[in-house]
């Protein structure tokens, strides 16, 4: 599993997308700082300065977001986040100002509450339903073996 990044847009609790158009805009004002990754048709944004070693941006049904970025492409996307009105929201539902500074946005908190909710609820009921796959296992087997050993002793 990765630590992914988002750059999002809400209002009033709703998302909002980001469309292409705007976000070549967006990029124009960067100056160079990001861009679009040749050979990518748009898919996904590099920071050219780094050359080869290449995070990405992935753009993707108007949604943006990086798998295991580095500190200079998180501050990118916050940088491009400040363009398009938007955020850059982490995996435990923070919102980044910088890299150092981050906080819950009104807009996911009950989000945020329902994934800790999820994950604070007791595993009881996966592990029940192992069990019983387990043991039904078990007795198939078992049922499998008698018939073959009863097969076996008529055909001698």
């Amino acid at each position: 599993m990765g630590y992914y990044l988002y750059i999002v847009r809400t209002e009033s609790g709703k998302p909002r997308p980001i469309p292409k158009d705007e976000l070549g805009q967006a990029l124009a004002r960067m100056n160079g700082k990001l861009a679009v990754l040749p050979g990518s048709e748009g898919a996904q944004l590099y920071m050219p300065a780094l050359g080869e070693e290449r995070d990405v941006i992935v753009c993707e049904d108007e949604e943006l977001w990086a798998k295991n970025p580095g500190e200079p492409l998180a501050e990118a996307m916050i940088a491009l986040a400040a363009q398009l009105g938007a955020r850059v929201r982490n995996d435990d539902f923070e919102t980044l100002r910088s890299l150092d500074d981050s906080y819950v946005h009104p807009d996911d908190r009950a989000e945020r509450d329902a994934a800790i909710a999820a994950a604070r609820q007791p595993r009881t009921l996966l592990g029940g339903r192992k069990v019983a796959t387990g043991v039904k296992l078990l007795f198939l087997g078992v049922v499998l073996v008698t018939a073959l050993v009863r097969h076996f002793q008529g055909a001698s």
